[in-house]
């Protein structure tokens, strides 16, 4: 199922309603696919360019994980059969985590939630056509 991912650019925008931090969206790249948990999808991507995040300290954030937390519901293939998927969000404090199979709550710190785009980011007439054809809705 993760084959092909790692390398793919993808488009961020992060949802203001349910997110505690808020960047601008931008552009990103998969450089790491998480083996474990199975029940759901974590997903490294590389900002660019980074976002920089105020809180505990002035920081750039390069590296965020996309949690899919239900694979068979929402996960990063959706993004680019479908045009959009809707992913937790969370900032990888440690980039040496990546050599993990699994994270571990120490690792990350929570942002929120974001509406992932493949890249480049399809207009809103064609996203509207994707959803339609594959006969569900935007998030």
């Amino acid at each position: 199922m993760n084959e092909g991912l790692t390398g793919k650019e993808i488009w961020v925008e992060m949802d203001e309603d349910k997110s505690a931090t808020v960047f601008s969206p931008r552009r990103g790249a998969v450089v790491h696919i998480f083996a474990s948990p199975p029940e759901m999808q974590m997903v490294v991507v590389k900002l660019t360019p980074p976002a920089l995040r105020f809180l505990p300290f002035p920081h750039r954030m390069t590296h965020i994980v996309l949690r899919y937390r239900s694979r068979e519901k929402e996960n990063l293939e959706r993004t680019f059969l479908r045009g959009n998927s809707y992913a937790e969000v969370l900032e990888l404090k440690h980039k040496r985590a990546m050599e993990k199979d699994s994270l571990s709550e120490g690792d990350v710190d929570h942002l929120g939630a974001a509406f992932v785009f493949s890249w480049p980011r399809p207009s809103d007439t064609e996203l509207n056509e994707m959803l339609k054809r594959s006969g569900s809705s935007f998030p």
